[in-house]
């Protein structure tokens, strides 16, 4: 009997054996090589253009392979911060970087379903919008108009406290041209032979002198009831002068005023190609017109240069300048992306599009070289009035020369 027990011990302990490894043996395994197939991992061979570009702006092209061309499967990081990618295909990547400003940007690409990021490129990514000088609002540092002297120094109006040179744009000899009885200038302009021209919004153009407080009278006025806000000059030296008026305004060096009939509520002006560029709101309408300017240094019949109402309804202009191949650059309220590039066939764009600070554009001047300087106003919440920018100059990256001024 005792021997009948040993048995069935040893059959039952057997079948348990034989039970638990038929069943080892049908568990399913948590990863099996042969049901999933991972993606290769991405590689970078070349970024074009080589080097560096500018940071939010410049579209750059990665070469390379086993990249996803499926809608957000492919992801382009710098410094860990994704771009904006535009195009791709297995072998390319244009991707707009986002921005991140800094020597060394490490570039890496990453792909859905592959275990690793690619291997890793260094990068330069530089910055398109600078801000020039830290102007301090709670000591009354407000910029307005912004120019440059013969000598490529800076000049600004400092509201309620005169005319400041920057030599280098880091150090403003903030006593250059004391405050008189302006509370800011419009515009400011240095001609070729050293001689300082401003403007207010009264009627008339002042000249100003480093060291000396500017003179209650201007150099030259205009009618009653006139007001001047912007003005350049053409290559005969004439100074022509534009606001609020039933006139466009043509001041000799010798203090002759010639008046020509144009109603509107006019903020700009310049002188490009032979032509006279005005800017503004004309019976409803808020836009450029372009006049052609005679031997005689008569103005001819007005043209419609760019409708601003139409294409961009509710948006004003400032000021504007010109680049040396012809695009017209609008500084305007609009907010965000506030300057608008007008190309020769009529077509406009977003200069930088969400890289270029809100608020308004209300003066511009674009001196020797690729950079356009442009006075940025403060712009406040609506609910709390609490400032979210200061008033400041901002110094742009074109990538291209602007138009040169006359008599500078």
């Amino acid at each position: 009997m005792k021997n009948l027990y040993k048995f069935l011990v040893v059959v039952a302990a057997l079948g348990l054996s034989i039970l638990y490894s038929c069943t080892e043996e049908t568990a399913p395994s948590l990863y099996d090589p042969g049901k999933y197939q991972f993606r290769e991992d991405p590689i970078i061979n070349n970024i074009d253009p080589p080097g560096s570009a500018l940071a939010g702006v410049t579209v750059l092209t990665l070469t390379g392979n086993n990249f996803l061309d499926v809608p957000g499967e492919t992801s382009v990081y710098f410094n860990g911060v994704k771009g904006q990618i535009l195009t791709i295909t297995p072998t390319q990547i244009q991707v707009k970087p986002p921005v991140v400003v800094a020597d060394t940007v490490l570039v890496k690409v990453k792909v859905a379903g592959a275990l690793n990021l690619s291997n890793t490129l260094i990068y330069k990514l530089t910055a398109a919008v600078q801000e020039v000088y830290k102007f301090d609002p709670n000591n009354g540092e407000t910029p307005w108009a912004v120019t440059f002297d013969n000598n490529k120094n800076m000049l600004v109006s400092v509201e309620a406290k005169g005319v400041w040179k920057f030599e280098g744009e880091a150090n403003p000899n903030k006593t250059y041209i004391p405050k008189g009885a302006e509370t800011k200038w419009n515009t400011l302009r240095q001609f070729s032979n050293g001689d300082i021209y401003a403007s207010k919004s009264l009627r008339g153009i002042w000249k100003l002198t480093q060291g000396v407080t500017p003179p209650n009278a201007p150099w030259v006025v205009t009618p009653s009831g006139t007001v001047l806000i912007d003005f350049d000059f053409d290559q005969n030296t004439n100074l022509w002068a534009v606001g609020s008026n039933n006139f466009i305004f043509r001041i000799k060096q010798d203090l002759t005023v010639a008046q020509f009939p144009f109603q509107a509520q006019l903020r700009a002006v310049r002188v490009f190609n032979g032509a006279l560029y005005v800017a503004g709101l004309k019976a409803g309408v808020e836009g450029v017109w372009r006049i052609p300017i005679d031997s005689n240094g008569d103005l001819g019949t007005e043209e419609l240069y760019f409708n601003l109402t139409t294409n961009l309804s509710g948006v004003k202009i400032n000021s504007m300048t010109f680049s040396a191949d012809g695009d017209l650059f609008l500084g305007t309220d609009r907010s965000p992306d506030p300057v608008i590039i007008v190309k020769p066939n009529g077509s406009y764009q977003t200069l930088y599009e969400g890289v270029i600070p809100a608020k308004d554009i209300v003066s511009m001047y674009w001196p020797d070289g690729n950079f356009l300087y442009v006075t940025r106003e403060a712009e406040r919440d609506a609910t709390s009035g609490q400032i979210i920018s200061t008033q400041t100059i901002l110094k742009v990256d074109i990538q291209k020369p602007g138009a040169a001024y006359f008599n500078q």
